[in-house]
Parts: structure tokens; C-alpha cells; sequence
């Protein structure tokens, strides 16, 4: 399966086009010897979710590619402005490769990532009181790509999972993939949450 575009426009949205952007135009869906039309619209996806420890901690799972290979991916990241930041999505068959570059990096408050097909990945860090070590972490993430109406829902849930994942490696519990699957942790497929002191919402 193999999408063509035929025209792209990618631009910025406004801030009050926070929840989706109506910029609709056609790709082509190649299925072996037929071509489909589909409509895709330029959308804003945003999530939040609060973990119980200080920003710092929060920032290094962002930046550091150990850290990134415990909750999303394997990882080749240089957390500079203008570096690499690679990612195999070992845990799913729905995400190709991707290769991105951190086009914003204020630390430990900003991280922008615009890749080359999973759109712009925006990480935004807010202190917060509380926490065992006195403070806490409220991280908005704000995805903003071309996307079919059928593949939003699987898109949502994969992120929301991916955060849910996070949270297991900040408590000390890494995903373990093997073979391309999520081994002693749960499937991104399974986006319901697991403990009673998760505080996530998906905003968009």
C-alpha cells in the first residue's frame, strides 16, 4: 500500500485552529493495480498527560535514545537544534522508519521534531507542584499531520499508548521488544489505562 500525493500543502496552523484543520485535498491510494482518491485534512491531534516527577527526568526520556528505545522506539537522536532524531517503531507494523529533525529544542521546556512521515511532533513540558520529589511534569504533545479520516483512530490510540508507555519507563519498567512485539508490558492496541493514578487526556 502506497500513498501518492498529489499536491501537499503543509503550513503552521493558528493558534485558535487548535483541535483540527480543515485543508482537505486528494492522495492517491495505490492497491496493487488500482488507484483510489482519498481525502486527507491537515489536523492538529493533542494529548496530555501528567507524570509525578520533575521535568528534568521527563525531559531525558524525550532526548536521550536509551530512554526514547524504553518507550517508543529504537532511537538515533542528536538534541540539538538541526540534529537527527531517528526512530524505529519496533513495537508496531504500522509505522515505517522515521527520519526527523528537531527543528525547536529549549530544555527542559520545548521539543519540536518535524519528520518525514509522521508529520510535526511537538513535546511541551510544564512544572508542576507536588510529586515525591516535589515537583511534577504535565507534558502536552501536539501532533500535526496529513490524515485520512479512517486512520485517525488508530493514530490516537497508538499515541496514547506510547504515553502510557512513557509513564511505565519513568516508574522503572521499560518496554521490552522482542521480535517487533511488546513483550512484558501491553500491546498498543490496548489503550485503556492500567492503574488508577493515571491523569491522561487526549484533548483533540
Amino acid at each position: 500500500m502506497l500513498f501518492l500525493p498529489e499536491h501537499r500543502t503543509l503550513q503552521r496552523p493558528t493558534p485558535h485552529q487548535l483541535r483540527q484543520i480543515e485543508t482537505r485535498h486528494s492522495h492517491r491510494l495505490v492497491v496493487g493495480d488500482r488507484a483510489y482518491s482519498v481525502s486527507v485534512t491537515l489536523r492538529q491531534l493533542v494529548f496530555e498527560r501528567d507524570y509525578d516527577l520533575p521535568r528534568a527526568i521527563v525531559w531525558d526520556a524525550l532526548v536521550e535514545p536509551v530512554l526514547v528505545g524504553g518507550w517508543l522506539g529504537e532511537a538515533r537522536i542528536d538534541a540539538v537544534p538541526g540534529g537527527e532524531y531517528h526512530l524505529d517503531w519496533v513495537g508496531s507494523t504500522d509505522f515505517p522508519a522515521t527520519d526527523g529533525r528537531i527543528s525547536a529544542l529549549s530544555e527542559p521546556e520545548r521539543l519540536t521534531v518535524v519528520t518525514n512521515v509522521h508529520g510535526e511532533l511537538q513535546f511541551a513540558l510544564d512544572e508542576l507542584d507536588g510529586g515525591p520529589r516535589g515537583s511534577s511534569t504535565r507534558l502536552r504533545l501536539t501532533v500535526t499531520l496529513e490524515l485520512a479520516d479512517a486512520f485517525e483512530a488508530r493514530v490516537r490510540a497508538n499515541w496514547i499508548s506510547s504515553l502510557e508507555q512513557l509513564a511505565a519507563l519513568l516508574r522503572g519498567h521499560p518496554v521490552e521488544w522482542h521480535g517487533g512485539a511488546l513483550t512484558g508490558s501491553r500491546s498498543r492496541a490496548d489503550t485503556r489505562p492500567k492503574s488508577p493514578g493515571r491523569r491522561g487526556t487526549d484533548l483533540a
